[in-house]
């Protein structure tokens, strides 16, 4: 109840500095992902490294496909932002999710031709996370040549001397997921067209029962009026009516997303915190988002080192994937040596064959895997890792053995990586 007294309090307020900031960030968001609809090549700044890996190869996917996916959030002086309540109680960094209303756009362009459009209305919410004590401006010695560089410069660039890359903490705050839900029909629905149907069916029942008992005049018209007022009763009752029959559908439909999305509220932390006090479900999820994307979008999981199968991709028909805002936690085990769980994560998925595009909703099943002796980290990206043999760095995603002395390596020692995989 108390979480709930303080969102009511800082709908007044604006928030704390990170409430704040996170609209800010939400809001830059908003004006890239328009930036990307008008530049294939353009990739969010203010997103994370494990973001950022993922556009890239969705980009690659569609030009696979040579088709285009070109997404727009269009907002308004009507448009709200505000901050969600979430899903944990994060100890070890800040996490917020701001939500914002706006009408979406998405056309799929292929040889210059829009082959399909969606538009709808809805919200789009974004995991801002905030780590402390960080200075991207601090200068830092290349452990290979002793050059002075700054922290940003040896992530996003490499040494600027010899361009050596070290495994090094991401800088926050950054975006690491983000989706969008659509605004549900009864949300929509118009009252009008139930009033004027009930108006039209009162003024019917006068003109073939009432009206034969009245003659031509004032009692006549000012009768047929009241008659036509008084149907704006049972119009709207139908609308009424209309909207709980539409609630009671989805309520239906959403049950078990909803089901299963309270079951890893209250479950997945009560386990993990066993292994890692400071565990936090929503860092969690949006890591689970990202491992989703990477294996739908590689091509070869022969080197993806974050799946420990093999294999050519089976999902290569999939162009463009939609996180739902729910996850749900099927079973929780541990051996003694690695935690295992067994996730599903709510999509909506669109495909292409043919050109042809398609739209369904999708369930994911995730089995992932990770040492108990880890502990989350928001400042580590999976896909910067150093070799323990060398001490190179390269791309762990791309790589199941170190490039530079071929030893191989097991990846679950270190963070979360995907046993299994498959579309429910």
């Amino acid at each position: 109840m108390a979480v709930f007294i303080d969102a009511f309090k800082k709908s007044f307020t604006g928030g704390d500095e990170s409430d704040r900031y996170a609209k800010g960030l939400q809001k830059r968001l908003i004006k890239d992902i328009n930036q990307m609809a008008e530049n294939d090549d353009y990739i969010p700044g203010s997103s994370s490294m494990d973001m950022k890996y993922n556009f890239r190869l969705q980009k690659n996917r569609e030009s696979a496909h040579d088709i285009s996916v070109r997404s727009r959030c269009i907002t308004d002086e009507k448009s709200f932002t505000g901050v969600s309540v979430l899903m944990g109680n994060d100890r070890r960094y800040v996490t917020r999710i701001p939500v914002t209303t706006c009408r979406f756009d998405k056309e799929y362009v292929s040889d210059g031709r829009t082959v399909k459009r969606d538009r709808y209305e809805g919200t789009i919410s974004s995991y801002v996370v905030f780590a402390q004590g960080q200075d991207p401006n601090a200068s830092y010695c290349c452990p290979n040549c002793g050059d002075i560089n700054t922290v940003s410069q040896l992530l996003e660039q490499g040494c600027r001397s010899c361009r050596t890359r070290f495994m090094l903490p991401d800088l926050y705050p950054r975006i690491t997921n983000y989706y969008t839900l659509r605004s549900k029909p009864y949300v929509c629905l118009s009252p009008l067209p139930f009033v004027l149907l009930g108006i039209l069916s009162a003024l019917l029942f006068f003109f073939f029962y009432s009206s034969r008992q009245l003659e031509m005049g004032f009692e006549y018209v000012f009768s047929m009026v009241v008659t036509g007022v008084c149907g704006i009763i049972p119009g709207y009752l139908l609308y009424v009516l209309a909207v709980l029959l539409l609630l009671s559908l989805d309520a239906v439909g959403s049950n078990p997303r909803l089901s299963a999305f309270n079951r890893t509220r209250k479950k997945l932390p009560l386990f993990m915190q066993q292994y890692d006090p400071l565990f936090s479900v929503d860092f969690f999820v949006g890591k689970v988002n990202n491992l989703l994307k990477t294996l739908i979008f590689t091509d070869d999981y022969k080197n993806c080192a974050v799946y420990e199968q093999n294999g050519e991709n089976p999902y290569k028909d999939i162009i463009d994937v939609e996180y739902q805002g729910s996850v749900g936690l099927n079973d929780a085990a541990c051996d003694g040596h690695y935690v295992y769980l067994d996730m599903d994560v709510y999509t909506r998925t669109t495909y292409v064959k043919k050109r042809r595009v398609t739209q369904k909703d999708d369930v994911f099943r995730m089995k992932l895997c990770r040492s108990v002796y880890v502990h989350d980290d928001c400042n580590a990206s999976v896909h910067n890792i150093e070799c323990r043999s060398c001490g190179a760095s390269f791309n762990a995603v791309r790589e199941k053995n170190c490039p530079y002395c071929r030893s191989p390596y097991n990846l679950r020692d270190y963070d979360w990586v995907v046993t299994e995989f498959e579309r429910k």
